[in-house]
């Protein structure tokens, strides 16, 4: 299999430096998951992973990632895979208990900017 690239988006990196503060064991816990992201980047089909927006072989999915510094909830990861390319993109992290959905609108952005980029290339 080939190897995947993992970028970590700006925001992310911003919301990963803030909660990390607090809950010190993520970033560990975020290597884990990117091990577990590069074996399966498009899940397990299991309720942990839902598929957000699909078109061809791209892809962005919310999963759901433990935290070991929380007791009873989660962090929310948003990712972009492009299989074509082999490439992950991190698009936002945030904490369940603080916040209850997604950012659709950074994701619109997201994916518009890639679907452009595809149209243009085409």
């Amino acid at each position: 299999m080939q190897d995947i690239k993992i970028t970590i988006g700006k925001k992310f990196q911003k919301e990963l430096k803030k909660y990390a503060k607090k809950y010190q064991t993520l970033p560990k816990d975020l290597d884990y998951l990117l091990q577990t992201l590069r074996v399966l980047p498009t899940g397990n089909k299991s309720k942990h992973w839902t598929l957000l927006k699909q078109e061809g072989g791209k892809y962005i999915f919310k999963m759901r990632m433990m935290c070991r510094s929380l007791k009873g909830s989660s962090f929310r990861i948003i990712y972009y895979f492009d299989g074509e390319k082999v490439e992950i993109f991190l698009i936002e992290l945030y904490h369940k208990g603080k916040k209850q959905t997604e950012d659709n609108q950074r994701i619109e952005e997201f994916w518009k900017e890639k679907t452009n980029i595809l149209t243009e290339t085409s």
